[in-house]
């Protein structure tokens, strides 16, 4: 395992790496803390409100992020920000920043706590003619169902051949869904009111419909974590991988003046 220093190295600045739960765990423990330092927490949705009145003590962050740009500026799980000397380290954590706080020295406890949760998290994979809904406590797989359905490719020709064509594969991506919709039920509607976030991942506009048409996700609107996970092929094998992916942290090095 590896410090901040040893990742990016000494010489780096704005760089960007992806780092799992273990890996920023352990550099954040090992890292050496230098003056001055500070810790800004910003939580989702508030990053551009907050920084535009930060106090004069705040302010070098300002500078710091409008260099990352974008991907700071609209993070949908908040910002942890992490000064030592002339380094910053800007994290994008999994799940969000619960409380805006600001400290004059190196406090990375919140982090610590974000990222050693053991969550109850849901996880929903879904592409036309395959799913898998699983339930994680922490990073440990609970229970899971996958499962395939057929669904036609899209058909070419026009005419009243290519009408009955699509009629019979909205059926068949309905009861795709509602296959789907199903597994939800019995994998995490036992745990409704106790799963603290649910990831998204698969295919976009097979997602978005999804959401549409099954009245089990509605319970779970406030805790869909926004950033989906890109999964070609849902099945029970990439389930160990997703244990992994959902933990995943965006990290960024500045320089500071």
């Amino acid at each position: 395992m590896s410090s901040f220093s040893e990742i990016f190295g000494q010489d780096s600045a704005q760089s960007c790496v992806t780092l799992g739960r273990n890996s920023l765990l352990d550099a954040v423990n090992k890292h050496e803390c230098s003056t001055p330092s500070s810790a800004l927490y910003i939580r989702p949705g508030e990053i551009e409100a907050l920084l535009s009145s930060c106090s004069s003590d705040q302010s070098p962050w300002r500078e710091a992020l409008s260099l990352i740009g974008e991907p700071a500026s609209n993070s949908n799980t908040g910002l942890v920000c992490l000064r030592s000397g002339d380094r910053g380290f800007v994290v994008i954590p999994p799940f969000p920043v619960i409380e805006n706080k600001f400290y004059d020295c190196w406090n990375s406890k919140e982090l610590e706590n974000l990222l050693s949760s053991d969550y109850l998290i849901g996880v929903i994979l879904l592409r036309l003619g395959r799913f898998s809904v699983a339930l994680f406590q922490g990073d440990k797989l609970i229970n899971s169902k996958t499962d395939a359905r057929y669904v036609k490719g899209r058909h070419r020709k026009g005419g009243s051949s290519q009408r009955r064509f699509e009629r019979i594969r909205e059926g068949q991506v309905r009861r795709l869904y509602d296959k789907t919709c199903d597994a939800v039920r019995v994998i995490l509607g036992e745990y409704d009111n106790q799963i603290d976030y649910v990831v998204l991942g698969g295919e976009g506009i097979t997602i978005n419909n999804f959401l549409k048409i099954c009245p089990r996700m509605a319970v779970f609107t406030s805790r869909i974590i926004p950033e989906r996970l890109n999964i070609r092929d849902p099945k029970r094998d990439t389930l160990d991988h997703v244990s992994h992916l959902v933990w995943q942290s965006k990290v960024y090095a500045v320089k500071f003046d």
